[in-house]
């Protein structure tokens, strides 16, 4: 069963009271940002102008941070009243609706703990919204800062929380590890890309190399190129941020966009199905838009009332009660407050018309209070015209006060509602009846809803705290004062049976007050005692007359002559009869700042709370200037709308579950149980003797992002104190009916103890909680353990029953299998705890493991792997091994093949020439050698020797170089076909860079083999060049393509008769290109050619044999002079 907590939220001093900021086609409206009264106005102008700059750059961040989205369209700011005398400081008048209680933002002194930082008081969970944004005067004028502003107005708006970690901090360390085998810390973050940096001593320091970060807003606002928010797809779940923590692991932008402000959420009320639609402010905007500025000042100067005199009021006397409670209120309000009363039912009528308030017109308007009369009718259709005057007065600076217990509304009331919307009023309404509570809620929506139980829920008993309607509704608007016009501390509430003769007491007053208000009234009807006279005595013995207010059996003290000094007072009264009467003292201060107290419910916009799935907590915020108060004993009390049930009291501390930042004087109380019969309840906030500290040292680092603040020096407060707030009421959807709905604690210290890689599991560690919210003896030990990473979601990989160790009490060790994979990737831990309800506790602590990547078969059945891990591995070497070695093998082969291919098509071709001497006619007879050339058998150069290309040598303009090994060459797979017909040309030249040298025989053959391949004979040679041509046919066969062109040069030689050679025959061969006819031709071919061919030939016309063409790939030296050719320096080959 999922089930979560009840809320009822009870929160404290500078709260947003009242927000009217809606966001319409992506611009923020109504804006407004308040200067406090302790600001001084001597350079406003300058101060005001600061203030202008900042939004501006705060507007213009918040923009980029969503994407266009949302921007300050207009802000109002709302200077002191003081200041507006100051003829520098432009006011317009036209603006009205602004009060101090409605501000977003507020401008103050430096804060005496976090100096000029400005911060934002987060009290609720994911998606509340927080306290108003705090800007120090002295952060004002820091420039470039206005994305630290943005920052807080994600807090304050949209509930989100820091993505950064504070040294020491036992839940948001500013680093983690994850447990890996080369483990490593992190700095706690969230950022696009890895942050980097170092690690100086405990703390990161952020490296200047960080320009490609731009995320997140919410980690840091230092680095200039941040601008925007992790998002879902860039979001560090491991990091143990706040926002992780207290989101679920979510980013920062799946909550923002989750806001009313981007989307609206609509229900079918015949199907009761909920729809979510994207409003039109998902456009993105230009984020340079400018801000309208208004400059104004607070306009409150009194409060409007308006009383419900139908029949519905008669019941249990509310009448007499609301009275009462009004005479009250205006008794004690200061002089000068502009006071108006009106009273609706089946007709409207102005009681009292606006007046400024001296003792006459107090006295005056409660008079008329007393004189007034309920009607026999339940029509109300004089409140139209009473709402029209109430927005009047609102213009005029009132606020709106209505008490009523009416069973009806008029048929327009629909229409106030969506004017008091439209004109941003937000009225205080005190419901005096179920129905009445129900009808007006939608008019209170801006404003708060008071539900007041019209029967008390305790006897009437001397010294026990009894309330009634007339109680509720007196002390409820107490503290509609005080939320709207100054603080008053009520420091004493009590039940008293007073008797004939002299009566006496004391009461404390932890500080000099400015103003004191005392008063006793009848708990009972009142008419068996009769006052005679009374004294209100000082710790200095300065007397105070107590004096009766006849008309409303209010006895009260007048001290307007002496000094209100802190200690132990005393009264004095002395009656005839007896009756019991309620004690209230409260007392205000100016020069001094009392212990401040408030409260508020989380019942927004005073919807119902179903408790089946919401949380009801009561929080509430204890500060003295702005510091916090620490240990404290509050207590709430609640009572319900049904007098069967019993008041319900339940502590507030400062370490409970729900608190987001300990330290910060926020207490807080998760309910157990609730009253079995009631719908509606109205509550009390009691400190009762209270002994706290305030945290008096100084903190620099961002407030709000550890779990706690730490305290450098924390003082006893001076005296103890005493407070009574009562903060407002809630309701629920239906009434509790007992079941177990509450869930257990949360762990948060999961860890990861060991990691082992090769089997792939891990073991996890935590501390067993303890069942409704740990405030429950029973030791939860059902849990269920789920992990994810980012490829997968979150899933369960066990649930059920874990014993906490043997000789511990609750330390608990699990071993888990963590999920193989074929890629290295981190996984993500957590654990909830289970009670027998089946209710299931909030997820703790992320704990990580990075694991690396496994390659195993996987059977589709799921079953486990079929191969032992150590054969696996084992076979895939061997494996390895195998490919590997036949590769080799199979290289190895094809060279063999390919060398003995070109052994194979080069020995029909190659011949090896000895010695011998060439002869023009003949081929010669050298000494010691027959005349007929030795047929052998032909060998191969050596195609692999080390070859080095010859510098370039010029030849007939031609430029000449030795043959190279790009002579050979394929296109894909296909080599170039030899054409069938071979066109081959020789002809004599001299060396390109020898003198000009003539021929000593005209009939000196020189053969130059090559020609064209586009079966054309070459160009005729010119008259020095002797040229024949052989054409032979041969079949078509695959070949290399041409070589570079190669010329070759022989020199003439003489022969003796004897047919001896008188010198060494001696031929220089030159080998390059030259007249674009390819040349197919290796040295040893040309040089057997040169020794075969005979001139006879030519002149019988006779055709030479012809070879096949073979292309030389390298050569050396050793290699040619098989052949009877030398290579020289010069790139010439000789023959000898």
């Amino acid at each position: 069963m999922a089930t979560l907590q009840f809320s009822i939220l009870l929160v404290i001093v500078a709260i947003v009271e009242t927000s009217f900021v809606k966001l319409d086609q992506n611009g923020y409206e109504n804006v407004l940002i308040r200067i406090a009264d302790d600001v001084s106005s001597v350079d406003c102008l300058q101060t005001i102008s600061n203030l202008k700059v900042m939004l501006e750059e705060a507007s213009s961040a918040l923009c980029t941070a969503v994407e266009g989205r949302a921007y300050f369209r207009n802000v109002t700011i709302l200077i002191p009243n003081h200041w507006a005398a100051n003829r520098n400081c432009l006011v317009e008048t036209n603006i009205t609706w602004p009060r101090t209680h409605m501000a977003d933002l507020i401008v103050t002194s430096n804060h005496p703990n976090f100096g000029s930082q400005p911060f934002t008081l987060n009290y609720g969970g994911c998606g509340v919204s927080s306290l108003p944004v705090r800007l120090p005067i002295g952060y004002l004028t820091t420039p470039g800062k206005g994305v630290a502003i943005a920052h807080e107005w994600f807090h304050y708006r949209y509930g989100v929380f820091d993505e950064i970690g504070v040294n020491g901090d036992p839940l948001h360390p500013d680093g983690y590890q994850i447990t890996q085998p080369e483990a490593e810390i992190l700095p706690t973050s969230c950022t696009n890309e890895p942050l980097k940096g170092e690690w100086i001593g405990s703390e990161w320091q952020n490296s200047n190399d960080n320009g490609n970060i731009t995320s997140s807003i919410m980690f840091n606002t230092d680095l200039p190129s941040i601008n925007r928010l992790c998002t879902a797809e860039n979001h560090l779940k491991a990091p143990p941020t706040k926002q992780n923590w207290l989101c679920g692991s979510r980013s920062v932008s799946e909550i923002v966009y989750s806001h009313h402000d981007f989307i609206v959420v609509v229900t079918n009320k015949q199907t009761n199905v909920v729809v979510t639609l994207e409003t039109n402010n998902t456009q993105a905007r230009n984020c340079s838009q400018p801000i309208i500025f208004s400059v104004a000042t607070n306009r409150h100067r009194g409060y409007h009332i308006i009383l419900d005199v139908t029949s519905a009021m008669g019941v249990d006397n509310l009448t007499k009660s609301a009275t009462f409670a009004a005479s009250h209120f205006v008794w004690f309000l200061p002089e000068g407050s502009i006071v108006s009363i009106d009273t609706f039912s089946d007709t409207y009528s102005q009681l009292q018309t606006p007046v400024a308030l001296n003792v006459n017109t107090k006295n005056s308007i409660l008079s008329h209070l007393g004189e007034l009369a309920i009607k026999s009718t339940a029509n109300t259709a004089g409140l139209s015209l009473a709402l029209d005057n109430a927005m009047r007065m609102f213009r005029d600076g009132s606020e709106i006060i209505l008490i009523t217990a009416a069973q009806e509304v008029p048929s327009n009331f629909s229409v106030y509602v969506d004017q008091f919307r439209r004109n941003l009023i937000a009225p205080d309404i005190l419901a005096l009846s179920i129905q009445a509570s129900d009808i007006f809620t939608p008019l209170a929506r801006d404003g708060r809803l008071y539900f007041v139980p019209t029967r008390s829920n305790s006897p009437l008993v001397p010294g026990a705290p009894y309330r009634n309607a007339r109680t509720w509704m007196t002390d409820t608007l107490q503290s509609v004062y005080s939320r709207t016009r100054s603080y008053r501390a009520k420091v004493e509430e009590r039940t008293l049976q007073i008797i004939d003769g002299w009566n006496n007491g004391t009461f404390q007053l932890e500080s000099t007050a400015t103003s004191l208000m005392f008063a006793l009234y009848h708990l009972d009807d009142g008419l068996s005692m009769d006052f005679i006279k009374g004294t209100l005595l000082s710790p200095l013995n300065g007397e105070c007359p107590i004096s009766q207010r006849k008309s409303l059996a209010l006895y009260t003290a007048n001290c307007s002559n002496i000094i209100l000094e802190k200690g132990t007072w005393s009264y004095f009264i002395d009656v005839s009869g007896s009756s019991t009467v309620r004690l209230d003292t409260l007392f205000s201060s100016d020069s001094v700042s009392p212990v401040r107290v408030e409260t508020r419910t989380n019942s927004i916009e005073n919807k119902q709370i179903d408790w089946k799935t919401q949380r009801v907590v009561i929080y509430a915020l204890a500060t003295q200037q702005e510091k916090a108060v620490s240990g404290l004993n509050l207590v709430a009390h609640i009572s319900g709308d049904n007098e069967a049930d019993s008041v319900l009291s339940v502590s507030l501390n400062e370490n409970n579950p729900s608190d987001v930042t300990k330290g910060d004087g926020v207490y807080s109380a998760q309910l157990t149980d609730l009253p079995r019969n009631s719908i509606r309840f109205s509550y009390v906030v009691e400190i009762v003797g209270g002994v706290g500290t305030v945290d008096s040292g100084s903190y620099n680092g961002h407030p709000m992002a550890g779990s706690f603040i730490p305290s450098g020096q924390s003082l006893p407060l001076p005296n103890a104190i005493n407070r009574y707030v009562y903060g407002g009421s809630f309701q629920l959807s239906l009434p509790y009916d007992g079941r177990d709905v509450l869930p257990p604690g949360r762990i948060v210290d999961l860890n990861i103890s060991a990691f082992d890689s090769k089997n792939s599991s891990a073991g996890l560690t935590w501390t067993a909680p303890r069942d409704n919210y740990n405030v429950s003896d029973i030791l939860v030990d059902r849990f269920v353990i789920t992990s994810e990473d980012a490829d997968s979601k979150e899933a369960i990989i066990f649930n059920g029953v874990i014993k906490p160790l043997s000789g511990t009490v609750d330390h608990v060790i699990m071993a888990v299998d963590v999920p193989k994979s074929n890629k290295s990737r981190s996984v993500y831990f957590r654990v909830y705890g289970l009670d027998p309800s089946g209710n299931q506790a909030q997820p703790s602590n992320i704990a990580t493991v990075y694991v690396p990547a496994f390659y195993l078969p996987t059977d589709p059945t799921g079953d486990p792997p079929i191969l032992p891990e150590w054969l696996f591995w084992s076979l895939i070497g061997l494996a390895v091994a195998c490919t590997i070695l036949i590769v080799a093998i199979i290289i190895a082969c094809v060279r063999r093949y390919r060398d003995a291919r070109k052994r194979e098509a080069m020995g029909a071709d190659w011949v090896q020439i000895g010695e011998t001497s060439i002869g023009p006619n003949r081929l010669p007879e050298r000494k010691k050698e027959a005349t007929s050339i030795k047929a052998v058998e032909p060998q191969v150069p050596d195609f692999n020797a080390h070859f080095t290309p010859s510098p370039i040598r010029r030849a007939s303009s031609v430029s000449s170089t030795r043959w190279s090994d790009n002579s050979y060459q394929t296109t894909g797979s296909d080599i170039y076909r030899r054409p069938r017909v071979t066109f081959t040309e020789a002809r004599i030249e001299r060396p390109a860079d020898s003198p000009e040298r003539p021929s000593s025989s005209k009939s000196l053959p020189a053969y130059a083999f090559g020609g064209g391949w586009d079966n054309t004979p070459s160009p005729a040679s010119s008259s020095s060049i002797i040229s024949i041509t052989t054409v032979s046919s041969s079949p078509s066969k695959k070949v290399p393509p041409p070589p570079p062109i190669r010329k070759y040069h022989p020199y003439s030689f003489e022969r003796n008769d004897n047919n001896e050679t008188s010198n060494k025959a001696k031929t220089k061969l030159q080998f390059g290109g030259g007249n674009d006819a390819p040349l197919a031709s290796s040295p040893s071919y040309l040089a057997h050619q040169l020794r075969k061919q005979d001139v006879s030939y030519l002149q019988r016309g006779e055709l030479p044999k012809t070879y096949s063409m073979q292309t030389l790939a390298s050569a050396s030296n050793s290699s040619l002079s098989r052949f009877g050719v030398v290579l020289g320096a010069d790139s010439e080959a000789s023959l000898v």
